[in-house]
């Protein structure tokens, strides 16, 4: 009882000082394992959001899709010249290439200006195979020439739809460059991938860690207090350059709380001890209950966005060999035992539709007719005959003295996803599917050893969600290449380990297909190839939902910018004098 106490007291406090010392307390159900990494080598959503703070790049873009400059002096165009696009003599692009001036007044958070070097140092890393990056795509084709003191040219070859319209990393040379030079003598000639992935862990754990903090950062925050299992606070940065006027009157600190346990966060909400909710953080059905009771103290937001929910099935290794889940007709008849419209309409009050494909309706190469997987048992069940299952005495379905008994796992603590898992396991069950739910914290499920290593059987279905910018949609997800083995150091993002032939050729030649017509027929193919073999069972595209006090302004996010973090620096209090930029629609 002292425990609850004492940490409701400080809680309320940090809230209650918001206004009062321009302060912002937010609440989250995710905790980062690291952040600022450059390369960005843990895929955790919270991990981007919070990075948001923390980063800048040379351009962004903001709710409604503008892109705007940051470390740069403007953003490339083909009207400006800085942009360009070479065509061979059939008319096709062959390279493009986009042209950045850094503006004289960026500097790191040391104070050390922001130098090309810096781009450099991340695209060498970025490209090389000892650091385990989720996708080298399209920096694997990217290569800077450097015009002058600031100003450098990215040219990709072959050419990316999306150049002027990306901005690269960057990663503080004078400060990472000595230990990365540490690290490379010490493993350019090692052989074992384990060893390599070791010797990285222990290279960006001594930036990025609540042990480590980042040293420097570009964006208009820094870290500056980590209490593991608690919070995160981050001051702002007095030499980040792209300041709204009088910047004194926005939010000088910004608290990330982390309650894993969503209930509990719904709690801190109705009890008035947050000021905001992370985009990472309440479920649905929570967010309509917190909408009911509102009472002018707080107001719920239900953003439309492409965070897609699926249950991703492994198809890697000799468990699921044995358990035929390397078969498309497999997960099809998993597919088809489950009813995903009752499911939404229970949960979700059919507000978040149903999907079956990765690509969301916002996208404008969604496609509408493919196969829909309404609930049929009665399809499932031939497709489990004709690959040999048979009910045994207890109603299971068996195969060669084995039980079509299927390991699935989630993020601990998310009711949403549990309750889902529930109602999941039952309509297998009815089929002679037997499903055993072992969750783990987002930690393990994100973590280094879960996901991308299916092929050790730790799970046979995952149930998790990616976000993807509607704008930039490249198929990429799906591309064998992208599968995560020991000999990619688990790069990848593709974890059920799907290869298909034809996608790859598809997805090579969307890459490169500059007319937005014929861009789409392509995609249309990809879609219809997934769709027919489903590597990954498409539930639905969620609608995110968060909370935040009246009078706290620019905090906003669109499924473009995905985080609030977005706009970090002109997040303020109206009653402080910060001037509303930006409305969440």
């Amino acid at each position: 009882m002292k425990k609850t106490f004492a940490l409701t007291a400080f809680l309320l406090g940090a809230a209650l000082a918001g206004p009062a010392n321009n302060s912002l307390v937010v609440g989250t159900s995710q905790e980062p394992p690291n952040i600022y990494d450059p390369w960005s080598t843990n895929n955790l959503a919270i991990t981007s959001e919070i990075n948001g703070y923390m980063g800048a790049g040379l351009t962004y873009q903001d709710d409604n899709g503008e892109t705007k400059a940051d470390i740069a002096t403007r953003v490339p165009t083909l009207g400006n010249g800085d942009y360009k696009v070479v065509k061979d003599s059939k008319g096709d692009v062959i390279r493009n290439s986009v042209t950045y001036t850094i503006r004289k007044d960026a500097k790191w958070s040391d104070g050390t200006p922001i130098k090309v070097a810096d781009f450099q140092f991340w695209l060498k890393l970025e490209n090389d195979d000892r650091v385990p990056v989720p996708d080298r795509d399209p920096w694997d084709r990217a290569k800077i020439t450097v015009n002058d003191a600031d100003t450098f040219t990215i040219t990709f070859e072959p050419p990316y739809l999306f150049a002027d319209q990306v901005s690269p990393g960057l990663a503080p040379s004078h400060v990472m460059s000595a230990a990365w030079n540490a690290f490379d003598a010490k493993t350019k000639n090692e052989k074992d991938a384990k060893v390599v992935n070791e010797e990285w862990k222990k290279f960006i754990a001594s930036f990025t860690t609540a042990r480590n903090l980042p040293k420097v950062v570009a964006g208009p925050f820094k870290p500056t207090a980590w209490r593991t299992g608690n919070s995160l606070t981050m001051t702002r940065n007095p030499v980040y350059w792209n300041q709204p006027k009088n910047p004194e009157n926005y939010v000088q600190t910004v608290t990330y709380r982390f309650i894993p346990n969503t209930n509990t966060l719904k709690v801190n909400i109705l009890s008035g001890q947050l000021d905001a909710v992370s985009a990472v953080g309440l479920t649905f059905d929570q967010g309509v209950d917190l909408s009911r009771n509102e009472r002018s103290k707080y107001k719920t937001y239900f953003v439309p966005g492409a965070v897609w929910e699926h249950i991703d099935i492994n198809a890697r290794g000799q468990r699921a060999k044995d358990l035929d889940l390397d078969d498309p007709r497999m997960r099809q008849a998993l597919l088809y035992a489950i009813d995903r419209d009752a499911l939404t309409k229970a949960l979700f009050q059919g507000k978040q539709a149903v999907s079956n494909s990765w690509i969301g309706p916002v996208s404008k190469l969604y496609k509408k007719d493919v196969n829909d997987y309404n609930l049929n048992v009665a399809r499932a069940k031939q497709l489990f005959a004709a690959l040999g299952w048979t009910p045994g005495s207890d109603g299971i379905l068996q195969k060669a003295g084995k039980k079509l008994s299927l390991n699935f796992s989630t993020t601990a603590g998310n009711t949403t996803r549990e309750r889902v898992q529930q109602i999941l396991q039952a309509q297998w069950k009815a089929v002679g599917v037997q499903v055993n739910i072992q969750n783990y914290p987002a930690s393990v499920i994100f973590g280094p050893d879960f996901l991308s290593k299916g092929e050790s059987g730790k799970w046979d279905m995952a149930m998790y969600a990616w976000s993807n910018n509607p704008v930039f949609e490249e198929g990429n997800l799906w591309k064998s290449e992208g599968i995560p083995t020991a000999a990619n150091g688990y790069s990848g993002q593709n974890n059920p380990g799907w290869n298909n032939a034809e996608y790859d050729k598809l997805y090579k030649q969307a890459k490169v297909e500059f007319n937005q017509a014929d861009r789409i027929k392509l995609f249309d193919r990809m879609q219809a190839i997934w769709n027919a073999e489903v590597p990954a069972l498409p539930l639905y595209f969620r609608v995110n939902v968060y909370t935040k006090v009246p009078g706290l302004v620019n905090y906003t996010f669109s499924a473009i910018t995905q985080y609030p973090s977005w706009n970090a620096a002109n997040i303020g209090w109206a009653s402080r004098g910060a001037a509303e930029e930006y409305k969440q629609k």
